[in-house]
């Protein structure tokens, strides 16, 4: 890669940066419905949707860790329908539908789930160029709504009080009961009315 080529070259704001990990203080304690995990000095905004939240610094210093994404960047621009790249609004501003760029595995748009944030217009070549999975497997669509309907997440168990991890990067919806001992990573959504926009064409 060339001095130029690699000055423009743009990191989707959404991925984590090795200098943004903490380490994750948990313990359990006692709740309305029996202990609940929580951060061992509680903050405000530990948690989004009824589900504890990972933590992380926001300062996006070190190496960038793709494709692994940053939990509260995830979660604010799915939250507020944000590029994932860019941060912009990811809506279009005439049909009122919303841009998403999702894995063409079959998977995200069968089932009408997935983790990543919306990814406007604007941005969709720039992230396919950039990223190796998409440049083998890109599909655009657009969705008419979304809603949160789960959580990937770190499974904990109490343990006189502590919290003893148990299972990594388990789906939990969020009426899940499982969700009271659950660290969650990432947001999920599911897309309403997805409609694949062919002019962009797949596998790009």
């Amino acid at each position: 890669m060339t001095a130029e080529a690699a000055t423009e070259f743009r990191y989707p704001a959404v991925i984590a940066h090795e200098g943004e990990a903490v380490p994750q203080h948990l313990l359990f304690a006692g709740g309305p419905n029996g202990p609940r995990l929580r951060h061992a000095r509680p903050r405000p905004g530990d948690w989004g949707h009824g589900v504890l939240r990972a933590r992380q610094k926001a300062n996006r210093l070190g190496r960038p860790i793709f494709p692994a994404v940053h939990t509260r960047r995830q979660w604010q621009y799915i939250d507020h329908g944000l590029c994932q790249v860019c941060t912009r609004p990811a809506r279009d501003p005439e049909s009122g539908r919303w841009w998403w760029l999702l894995s063409d595995d079959g998977r995200s748009a069968a089932q009408g789930y997935t983790n990543a944030p919306p990814t406007c217009q604007g941005c969709i070549p720039e992230a396919i160029t950039q990223c190796p999975h998409l440049r083998k497997a890109a599909a655009v669509y657009t969705a008419s709504s979304y809603q949160p309907y789960g959580v990937l997440a770190n499974l904990y168990a109490p343990f006189d009080g502590l919290a003893i991890p148990v299972m990594e990067k388990v789906e939990l919806t969020l009426s899940d009961p499982l969700c009271g001992q659950a660290l969650a990573t990432q947001l999920l959504v599911h897309l309403r009315d997805l409609q694949p926009e062919h002019s962009w064409g797949h596998g790009q």
